[in-house]
C-alpha cells in the first residue's frame, strides 16, 4: 500500500522566498497510505529548477519585454512612475525585484516616483511587515531617492480619481497616486486561481482601488459560474484587466513562483500580454490531464497546503473550488491545513478568521446557499469578505469538507458548523466510511495551485477583452 506525502505548512509568507538560501527552505508534511485499488490519480507537478538570481532577472526582464517598450523606454524623459506592488498575503519576494527598478530609475533620473501596496481592502502592513516584505535596504534607498512609500485606502473618498465606468457596469476610482503618475507598473505573482488568474491588472483593482469599485466588481462578478479556476476569460478577470486598461496600467512585471516560493520565471511587458504568457507559463507546469473521462470523478479528494500565504484558511482554502472540477457531487474533499493565523501590530486574526461569516448560513444547504445570494443583492454581505467563503460555500452545498487543521481552530470550526480534526488518518477512515470500500481518490497535495486543463479558458470573447489591450 503505498504511502502519499501531503504538504501541511504555513511557512512566514514574507520570508519564504527571500531566505539567502532558498535550498534551505524544509518542508512539513502529512503521510496517508491509500490502497492502490482506491487510487484515481495523484497528481504531484514537476517543478523546473528555480531562477538562481532573481534580481539579475528581473533587469533581465526590464530590457526584453514580451511586449510593448523596454522600461527604460517607458520611462525616458523624466517622466513619473508608479510602482504598485502585492500586499503581505502574496509571496513575491519584492526584496529581490525592486532593485531592478530602482537601478533604472536612477539611471533615468526620475525624481517622481511612488511604491503603492496594492492591498485592496486587507488591512494594512504594520512597520515590520513594511520592512519585511519591501528590505531595510530599499526602504533606506527609497528614502534617499525621496520615494514614498503608501497604502490604499479604500474607504478614503478624497484618495481616489474616478476613471469611468466598465463595460460590466463595475464604478471605477483608482487611487490618485496612481493616476497622476505617467507612467503606473505591477509587479506581482501570476497563478491561476478561482478568480480566473491572480497578478497583473489584479494589483489595480483591488488592489489600489476603491471601495465602491470593489464591492461592485466582487457582488456582481464573484458568484458567477463563469468565475471559476483558470477562467481567464471569465468575467471577473475581464472585468479587472478592462479596469486596469482603463486606469492606464502600462506593464506588469511577473513572477512564477514554485511551491517553496522561489522564483522560476519572470517576465515583464505591456499589459495585459505579459500577465498572459506568465499564466500560461504557469499552467504549462501545474495545470494536470484530468484522470476524469477516462477513470470519473473521484469520491474523495486529499488536498494539501504549502508556504507561503496560507496561515489562513480563507486564503489556503482556494483548492476547494480547484478541486471540485474532478470531484463528484455528494464527494469529499480532505483539507489539510494547520491555519495557525496571524499575529502582527495591527492585529490578531484567527486561522478560520473571515470562515466565521459563513456561520448565519449553515448548514451549506442549496436552500441557504439562496439565502447568501439574497444577501449578496442586498449588499447585507460585503463582498470582499465574501470573495473566498462564498464561493467555498457553495462547494459545500454538493460535497463534504473535511478540515486537518491545528487544534486551536477546532472550537472555532465547531462553533461556525464546519467538520474539523487533527488527524487525517481520522478524516480519510471516515471518508471510506462514507464512501465505501471501493472509494475513487484523488490527491491534490498542491490544490491551490493545480487545476485541470480543462478548466482552462484563456481566449477572451471579443465583447471581453480590456479597452486598450492588445490581443
Amino acid at each position: 500500500m503505498p504511502t502519499f506525502k501531503i504538504p501541511y505548512e504555513s511557512l512566514d509568507p514574507l520570508t519564504i522566498g527571500s531566505a539567502e538560501d532558498d535550498s534551505k527552505v524544509y518542508r512539513d508534511e502529512l503521510e496517508l497510505e491509500i490502497d492502490d485499488a482506491n487510487l484515481l490519480a495523484a497528481i504531484y507537478p514537476d517543478e523546473p529548477e528555480h531562477l538562481p538570481d532573481a534580481t539579475a532577472a528581473a533587469a533581465a526582464a526590464l530590457e526584453a519585454p514580451v511586449d510593448g517598450p523596454r522600461f527604460s523606454e517607458l520611462i525616458a524623459g523624466g517622466k513619473s512612475v508608479a510602482i504598485v506592488i502585492d500586499n503581505q498575503f502574496r509571496p513575491t519576494p519584492q526584496t529581490k525585484l525592486l532593485p531592478a527598478i530602482f537601478d533604472a530609475l536612477e539611471a533615468a533620473g526620475t525624481t517622481d516616483a511612488v511604491v503603492i501596496c496594492a492591498n485592496g481592502k486587507v488591512f494594512p502592513m504594520s512597520e515590520s511587515d513594511i520592512e519585511q516584505k519591501l528590505g531595510r535596504d530599499n526602504l533606506d534607498r527609497m528614502e534617499r531617492l525621496g520615494i514614498p512609500f503608501l497604502q490604499n485606502d479604500p474607504r478614503n473618498a478624497e484618495a481616489y480619481d474616478y476613471v469611468g465606468v466598465s463595460s460590466r457596469g463595475t464604478p471605477v476610482w483608482v487611487h490618485k497616486e496612481v493616476m497622476r503618475r505617467d507612467v503606473k507598473i505591477t509587479i506581482g505573482q501570476a497563478q491561476s486561481n478561482h478568480w480566473g488568474a491572480g497578478g497583473g491588472g489584479k494589483l489595480i483593482m483591488p488592489g489600489v482601488s476603491a471601495d465602491e469599485t470593489i464591492e461592485s466588481n466582487h457582488c456582481n462578478l464573484v458568484p458567477s459560474p463563469a468565475t471559476h479556476y483558470g477562467a481567464y476569460s471569465g468575467p471577473m478577470r475581464s472585468d479587472i484587466d478592462e479596469i486596469a486598461s482603463m486606469a492606464g496600467l502600462d506593464a506588469t512585471m511577473n513572477v512564477v513562483l514554485d511551491t517553496r516560493g522561489r522564483v522560476i520565471f519572470i517576465n515583464f511587458g505591456a499589459h495585459p500580454v505579459s500577465h498572459r504568457q506568465a499564466i500560461e507559463h504557469f499552467n504549462s507546469i501545474y495545470a494536470y490531464e484530468s484522470p476524469v473521462p477516462e477513470k470519473g470523478q473521484a469520491d474523495i479528494a486529499i488536498c494539501g497546503v504549502f508556504a507561503p500565504t496560507d496561515h489562513l484558511f480563507f486564503h489556503t482554502g482556494w483548492g476547494c473550488m480547484s478541486a471540485d472540477f474532478v470531484l463528484k457531487d455528494g464527494g469529499s474533499i480532505i483539507y489539510c491545513s494547520p491555519s495557525p493565523g496571524v499575529h502582527t501590530e495591527v492585529g490578531d486574526f484567527p486561522g478560520l478568521a473571515l470562515m466565521d461569516l459563513m456561520k448565519p448560513y449553515m448548514p451549506a444547504t442549496p436552500e441557504n446557499y439562496q439565502r447568501v445570494l439574497k444577501d449578496i443583492h442586498a449588499r447585507q454581505i460585503q463582498m470582499w469578505a465574501g470573495c473566498i467563503w462564498v464561493p467555498i460555500y457553495e462547494v459545500m452545498t454538493r460535497k463534504h469538507l473535511t478540515m486537518v487543521t491545528l487544534e486551536e481552530n477546532l472550537e472555532l470550526a465547531a462553533d461556525i458548523g464546519m467538520d474539523a480534526t487533527t488527524s487525517l488518518d481520522e478524516a480519510y477512515a471516515a471518508a471510506l466510511a462514507r464512501h465505501g470500500a471501493d472509494a475513487k481518490v484523488i490527491v491534490l497535495p498542491f490544490a491551490r495551485y493545480q487545476l485541470p486543463e480543462n478548466a482552462i479558458r484563456m481566449t477572451p470573447h471579443s465583447m471581453h477583452t480590456p479597452v486598450g489591450a492588445h490581443v
